[in-house]
């Protein structure tokens, strides 16, 4: 694995996914146009760190601004802990708070500080998941080669 150092991003599904998402979330906050999105962030000061063995990046809310750094927050207001790289990907790719629960009754995601943020978090993340329409026919250009993607780290994996 590798950094990529002009974007300070590894080469890890987890990383990739906290890293796009990120940059989605910075369009948002800083395009102001979205307002059930700005009244979630609307004067909140929260940091919510994401780690696994190989990965560390958090996210921070401050003064209806979004930032995202790689690497461990001191005093994250909610740390999130992954037992591997990949289930971390999945899970967030899922964004399916039960899944998400239920996982963390498995031992496979460890959770602390304020509990009530996964779901704050969840409801701001909707909305970096939905593709502005003037996005989507890159969207659909680069699924083919997303899929191949997928397949070769399955089948490395296997």
């Amino acid at each position: 694995m590798f950094t990529l150092p002009i974007i300070d991003v590894k080469t890890d599904a987890l990383d990739l996914l906290l890293a796009g998402l990120g940059f989605r979330l910075h369009s948002l906050a800083k395009n102001r146009e979205n307002a059930s999105f700005n009244r979630l962030i609307e004067g909140k000061n929260i940091t919510i760190q994401f780690t696994s063995p190989t990965v560390a990046r958090y996210y921070r809310f401050k003064n209806s601004h979004f930032h995202q750094v790689a690497g461990t927050a001191n005093n994250a207001d909610l740390s999130i802990a992954f037992k591997d790289s990949m289930t971390g990907a999945k899970m967030l790719a899922k964004s399916d708070v039960t899944a998400f629960m239920t996982a963390v009754q498995d031992g496979e995601v460890t959770i602390t500080g304020d509990y009530k943020l996964v779901l704050w978090f969840a409801g701001v993340a909707k909305h970096a998941a939905k593709i502005p329409d003037e996005y989507q026919t890159y969207i659909d250009q680069a699924k083919p080669y997303t899929k191949q993607i997928i397949n070769a780290i399955k089948n490395k994996l296997k």
